[in-house]
């Protein structure tokens, strides 16, 4: 067999309460002739369905990559659908050109786009250097503190908030500690624009510097912290392109040099650090780049 074929998830069929207009799919593909751990083992993909059809067409229609209707809606018309295209393909095509089919119809969750971004790739010391120069001065003013972000991670009371403030004595971002920095790496959800831009040069220097010896991925959730917040189930719905780079920018007062640093830092991490870029963060760095103004 060319490959296994394994459902991974799907939200319920019956709509709910505050239920989304969509029915959420995943399935992967598994390889056997490709070493577990190895690129090119497994294929994920994922779809949506329309709760409600927007044509009156029976059976499955694809109503766009990435979104089917089903009319009657049924789940066993859904996976016999899919299944069965699959196969068809496998059986037309060899591998790569299959999943590139495939990915007009799904989802190819495993797509990487990083390699558009090679030529904006500097090296540790220089964008160690541009970070540096980009938010150096930058205070936290009355901002949200590291610990003070943690306590609300951690849903921790009024008194601990205000004990949190006092564990961070440090009035430069250069200064907060390397501990601190990687072991809290959901802060960024939790600070205000402030503590956000006080922190993010401390963060992005950290995970340039540790890349290769990172146990709690702080360099993926600072990367993640300039790009929009994508959830697993919305995937495909353009969420990337919407992205309102210029009021993200505005919001947190970031410099043309800082977004500059910024830009620079997606494009080590996704490429350098390998943490890769999918199609939502591929539209969100294209603004990064444009606003960056690299020639």
């Amino acid at each position: 067999m060319r490959y296994e074929f394994e459902w991974q998830y799907n939200d319920e069929m019956e709509a709910g309460p505050g239920s989304e207009p969509y029915i959420h799919f995943t399935f992967m593909l598994r390889f056997r002739d490709v070493p577990v751990g190895a690129k090119g083992h497994v294929a994920h993909f994922c779809f949506n369905v329309l709760r409600n059809s927007e044509t009156n067409e029976s059976g499955i229609t694809v109503v766009r990559k990435g979104f089917l209707s089903c009319l009657p809606l049924s789940k066993t018309l859904i996976l016999s659908f899919v299944e069965a295209t699959v196969a068809e393909t496998f059986e037309k095509s060899m591998r790569e050109e299959a999943i590139a089919y495939l990915n007009k119809i799904f989802i190819h969750e495993d797509t990487d786009f990083a390699d558009e971004f090679v030529d904006d790739l500097v090296e540790e010391d220089e964008l160690l250097a541009l970070i540096e120069n980009a938010f150096n001065g930058v205070e936290r003013e009355d901002g949200i503190t590291l610990h003070e972000a943690a306590v609300i991670d951690d849903y921790g009371s009024e008194e601990e908030f205000v004990a949190a403030r006092n564990l961070d004595t440090d009035s430069r971002w250069q200064d907060v500690p390397d501990s601190d920095i990687s072991n809290h790496t959901s802060i960024y959800c939790f600070l205000d624009p402030k503590g956000f831009r006080y922190y993010l040069p401390a963060s992005m220097s950290w995970a340039v510097k540790h890349y290769e010896e990172d146990e709690n991925d702080c360099g993926f959730f600072t990367y993640l912290a300039v790009l929009p917040s994508v959830a697993p189930r919305e995937v495909g719905r353009g969420i990337g392109s919407s992205f309102d780079l210029d009021a993200f920018i505005k919001k947190h007062s970031f410099t043309p040099l800082q977004v500059k640093a910024i830009y620079r830092f997606i494009c080590f991490m996704a490429i350098k650090a390998d943490v890769g870029m999918n199609e939502d963060y591929y539209a969100a760095t294209k603004k990064w780049r444009l606003a960056a103004r690299i020639e």
